[in-house]
Protein backbone atom coordinates (compact mmCIF):
# COMPACT_ATOMS: atom_id res chain seq x y z
CA UNK A 1 0.00 0.00 0.00
CA UNK A 2 1.06 3.25 -0.89
CA UNK A 3 0.47 7.04 0.11
CA UNK A 4 -0.32 9.82 -2.25
CA UNK A 5 -0.61 13.38 -1.39
CA UNK A 6 -1.81 16.16 -3.28
CA UNK A 7 -1.89 19.78 -3.01
CA UNK A 8 -4.56 20.99 -5.31
CA UNK A 9 -6.61 24.55 -6.32
CA UNK A 10 -9.36 24.60 -4.02
CA UNK A 11 -12.21 24.62 -7.17
CA UNK A 12 -10.51 21.81 -8.44
CA UNK A 13 -11.76 19.20 -5.97
CA UNK A 14 -15.07 18.21 -7.21
CA UNK A 15 -13.16 17.13 -10.66
CA UNK A 16 -10.47 15.25 -9.32
CA UNK A 17 -13.18 13.33 -6.66
CA UNK A 18 -15.26 12.52 -10.10
CA UNK A 19 -12.21 11.45 -11.99
CA UNK A 20 -11.67 9.17 -8.55
CA UNK A 21 -14.72 7.76 -8.04
CA UNK A 22 -15.31 3.78 -8.53
CA UNK A 23 -11.19 3.36 -8.53
CA UNK A 24 -11.57 -0.21 -6.31
CA UNK A 25 -8.07 0.31 -5.43
CA UNK A 26 -8.55 3.24 -2.98
CA UNK A 27 -8.50 2.27 0.79
CA UNK A 28 -8.63 5.42 2.63
CA UNK A 29 -9.32 9.30 1.15
CA UNK A 30 -9.70 12.54 3.20
CA UNK A 31 -9.00 16.24 2.62
CA UNK A 32 -8.28 19.48 4.77
CA UNK A 33 -8.55 23.01 3.67
CA UNK A 34 -4.57 24.19 3.58
CA UNK A 35 -2.12 27.36 2.71
CA UNK A 36 0.67 26.78 0.72
CA UNK A 37 3.86 28.59 -0.50
CA UNK A 38 5.50 27.31 -3.46
CA UNK A 39 8.54 28.37 -5.52
CA UNK A 40 6.79 29.31 -9.08
CA UNK A 41 7.45 32.90 -10.76
CA UNK A 42 4.31 34.64 -10.68
CA UNK A 43 1.08 34.75 -8.55
CA UNK A 44 -1.31 34.29 -11.42
CA UNK A 45 -4.35 34.90 -8.32
CA UNK A 46 -3.76 38.15 -6.01
CA UNK A 47 -3.26 37.41 -2.48
CA UNK A 48 -1.11 39.82 -0.31
CA UNK A 49 1.67 38.60 1.76
CA UNK A 50 -0.25 38.74 5.01
CA UNK A 51 2.59 36.14 6.62
CA UNK A 52 5.67 37.56 7.05
CA UNK A 53 6.44 38.06 3.44
CA UNK A 54 5.44 34.71 2.33
CA UNK A 55 2.50 34.64 -0.14
CA UNK A 56 0.01 31.58 0.53
CA UNK A 57 -1.87 30.41 -1.21
CA UNK A 58 -5.36 28.57 -0.21
CA UNK A 59 -5.37 24.98 -1.38
CA UNK A 60 -6.31 21.46 -1.00
CA UNK A 61 -4.33 18.85 0.77
CA UNK A 62 -5.82 15.53 -0.32
CA UNK A 63 -4.61 12.45 1.18
CA UNK A 64 -5.83 8.56 -0.07
CA UNK A 65 -3.83 5.37 0.51
CA UNK A 66 -4.33 3.08 -2.29
CA UNK A 67 -2.78 -0.91 -3.69
CA UNK A 68 0.57 0.48 -5.19
CA UNK A 69 -0.29 -1.90 -8.25
CA UNK A 70 -2.78 0.71 -8.81
CA UNK A 71 -0.73 3.96 -7.93
CA UNK A 72 0.33 5.27 -11.50
CA UNK A 73 -3.40 5.09 -12.81
CA UNK A 74 -4.85 6.86 -9.30
CA UNK A 75 -1.91 9.94 -9.65
CA UNK A 76 -3.04 10.10 -13.53
CA UNK A 77 -6.47 10.49 -12.53
CA UNK A 78 -5.65 13.38 -9.68
CA UNK A 79 -3.56 14.80 -12.48
CA UNK A 80 -6.39 14.64 -15.01
CA UNK A 81 -8.82 16.29 -12.49
CA UNK A 82 -7.09 18.62 -11.12
CA UNK A 83 -4.93 20.11 -14.29
CA UNK A 84 -5.92 23.40 -15.52
CA UNK A 85 -2.48 24.38 -17.35
CA UNK A 86 -1.96 27.26 -15.20
CA UNK A 87 1.12 27.67 -13.01
CA UNK A 88 0.33 26.56 -9.61
CA UNK A 89 -2.24 24.12 -10.79
CA UNK A 90 -0.06 21.61 -7.35
CA UNK A 91 1.85 18.87 -7.02
CA UNK A 92 1.07 15.29 -6.37
CA UNK A 93 3.67 13.11 -3.69
CA UNK A 94 3.53 9.29 -3.85
CA UNK A 95 5.02 8.13 -0.39
CA UNK A 96 5.06 4.55 0.98
CA UNK A 97 3.17 3.93 3.83
CA UNK A 98 3.74 1.74 6.83
CA UNK A 99 1.56 -0.91 7.97
CA UNK A 100 -1.64 0.48 9.01
CA UNK A 101 -4.03 -0.92 11.86
CA UNK A 102 -7.29 0.45 13.35
CA UNK A 103 -7.55 1.54 16.78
Amino acid sequence: MVRIVAILRPYRLKDVLQKLQGQPSIHHIHFQEVRAYGRQKGHLDDYSADDGGWAFMPKIRLELLVDELFAEQVMESIAAGARTGRIGDGKIFLLRSAPVSGV
